[in-house]
């Protein structure tokens, strides 16, 4: 019998992005099933609250079987185990992703020899966008020239307003 591909794809996702969207559709229809895991550590400073962030995964991928959303917190490989995953998908953008990427993917490989990390190379249209580059925008007071996903905008847009206010 073979192995179910389960997927893991974890992150902050402050905010979830277009460019997280289109990695999990991409690697949902490479697998059986893509776990979304969203990152709960009290030393991550994220402008979304944990409940804000999972609302956002869950509204953006509401409409693909295949794709859970859950939380995490601690190390990744203890998830990885939990959830009996087969893989770890990774998005890359650009050098510095690669970069970051690889130490940790060889970090988690010492931890669970099982793990095996999968990178998917964005969309060149989409190279640009980043959770940083949207918050930044916001604080700006800015257009987040459509890096979110439609279904969030509204409550991204209210939540930098509300932050921009309260200066």
């Amino acid at each position: 019998m073979s192995k179910s591909k389960k997927w893991l794809y974890s992150g902050t996702f402050d905010p979830f992005t277009i460019g997280h969207l289109d990695i999990a559709v991409r690697a949902a229809k490479r697998c059986d099933q893509l776990v979304i895991a969203v990152l709960d550590s009290e030393d991550s400073k994220t402008i979304f609250s944990i409940e804000e962030r999972l609302e956002m995964v869950l509204l953006a991928t509401a409409s693909y079987d295949n794709i859970e959303v859950i939380k995490f917190n601690g190390l990744l490989s203890d998830t990885y185990e939990k959830i009996s995953a087969s893989a770890i998908v990774r998005g890359l953008r650009n050098t510095n992703d690669l970069l970051y990427e690889t130490p940790m993917a060889i970090i988690n490989h010492e931890l669970n020899s099982d793990i095996e990390t999968i990178f998917l190379l964005a969309r060149k249209d989409l190279v640009h966008v980043s959770s940083s580059n949207v918050r930044e925008l916001g604080h700006l007071n800015n257009n987040f020239l459509q890096m979110v996903p439609k279904c969030n905008l509204e409550k991204v847009e209210k939540k930098f307003e509300k932050l921009r206010n309260n200066k």
